[in-house]
């Protein structure tokens, strides 16, 4: 019993879902981006009346544990239509609307597609049927989904406070390390039996390779002296995988062992080689799967550790005051407080007197009502649209929109939209405002 302790413990402990959540994103937004670029193609490649017709699967295809949807459905325009349906549940999979439902529909259309044509297939798309499968299975995709956001609304609307990081067991994040395990070392084993890559040229063929390289001969040829090094780096750090499996009770002997900086950087030199492969070559939808799974890799204190990275010189958070009497203000403060990843905000309803006297006792009650107000911990303060330009700087979601925020007539035009809002805010009750 006190094995099946351990077991049970090791699989079934919980762990952050973040990673789950983020993976769900990045792998419907892999599936829609490349089916999205076979629109033209749907029905040469998958319908009946295409390069493969049906009597032609028996000699093209394996026909044993195959499942397609397109042995059913094979007339062009059916199969048009079961493409589209195929990219809308990918697209709300990527939103997390019925995150559950949405995966499954979506993988099952990925298979009936990938089952019904090998001509346009990679290994990208094994990757992305793999990641499906276990997406389907996984407690924890509801993670970064709408129905999350609702729950957490719910319990904002209440406390004022969001909901702790949702988990899962770890069973599921042990079944994808294991499939980048199998994936990585297969791949390791299959290198050493490969002349070229004991030789250390295998990199510099396939960058000089017209079909892959993305750049002109001239500039490969160029980076080329690097090739040797980088092709036998690949094959170390494919077998690197196999450090995350020697048992603790050895490396508890090994001096300045640290499993958790062993795993760390894997997962970078995992981001820096694919990363190396998408700048340089053309593989499909290679690397864009394999960075999908890598988010499924993270666990809470990755998540932590990011966070204490890009905060390693912030100093106290940033105090929000908003009015906690004003509809449209509270889910304002809400969706800031959501996004705010990085958990540089403090949010106080200055309506509350004693919070209000401790985070800005210099600003008056009447001065609050008309605009949003935020301190910095340096007692620099800003209102209005300047409050909401100075959050954009310090919320990643919108770190895109930033830079636009300082164009030209842009602070004008958001003073006077700001300006309106705030005026009418009032108009808010219940959560139903008329703005």
């Amino acid at each position: 019993m006190k094995l099946w302790g351990k077991i049970e413990q090791a699989f079934f402990h919980p762990i952050s879902a973040s990673g789950f959540g983020l993976m769900r994103i990045a792998w419907g937004y892999a599936v829609l981006f490349y089916y999205l670029l076979e629109w033209h193609d749907v029905t040469r490649y998958y319908s009946g009346a295409g390069l493969l017709p049906v009597s032609m699967e028996s000699i093209v295809m394996r026909m044993q544990w195959r499942f397609t949807l397109l042995d059913i459905v094979t007339e062009p325009y059916a199969v048009f239509g079961v493409y589209v349906v195929f990219l809308a549940c990918a697209f709300l999979t990527i939103l997390g609307i019925w995150p559950r439902l949405t995966t499954i529909l979506t993988t099952l259309f990925l298979f009936s597609f990938h089952e019904r044509s090998y001509l346009v297939l990679g290994g990208g798309e094994t990757v992305l049927r793999v990641i499906g499968f276990l997406l389907m299975i996984a407690p924890g995709i509801d993670a970064f989904s709408l129905k999350r956001f609702q729950q957490q609304w719910q319990q904002w609307r209440k406390t004022r406070e969001l909901l702790p990081t949702l988990t899962q067991p770890a069973w599921p994040f042990f079944l994808l390390l294991w499939q980048f395990s199998v994936i990585y070392l297969a791949s390791g084993i299959d290198k050493l039996f490969g002349e070229m890559w004991r030789a250390g040229t295998a990199v510099a063929a396939v960058l000089h390779h017209p079909h892959f390289a993305r750049w002109p001969m001239h500039f490969m040829d160029t980076i080329s002296p690097l090739a040797t090094p980088v092709t036998h780096a690949t094959v170390a750090w494919e077998f690197s995988w196999l450090l995350l499996y020697i048992p603790s009770a050895l490396t508890n002997r090994i001096p300045l062992w640290n499993r958790l900086v062993v795993r760390r950087t894997i997962l970078i030199g995992g981001l820096l080689f694919h990363g190396g492969i998408f700048l340089f070559l053309d593989v499909g939808s290679f690397t864009l799967s394999l960075f999908a799974g890598y988010f499924g890799l993270l666990l809470g204190e990755d998540f932590t550790a990011l966070r204490r990275l890009f905060n390693r010189n912030k100093k106290a958070p940033i105090t929000v005051l908003y009015d906690g009497n004003c509809g449209l203000c509270r889910r304002s403060m809400f969706s800031f407080v959501i996004i705010d990843h990085l958990h540089r905000l403090k949010p106080v309803d200055f309506r509350d007197l004693p919070a209000r006297k401790a985070a800005a006792p210099d600003l008056s009650e009447e001065d609050l009502d008309r605009s949003i107000h935020i301190r910095f911990p340096d007692g620099r303060t800003e209102k209005g649209f300047f409050a909401f330009r100075a959050l954009a700087k310090h919320i990643p979601v919108l770190w895109p929109v930033y830079p636009t925020l300082f164009f030209p007539g842009v602070p004008t035009v958001g003073q006077m939209i700001y300006a309106k809002v705030a005026a009418r805010r009032n108009r808010c009750s219940h959560e139903n405002c008329k703005v």
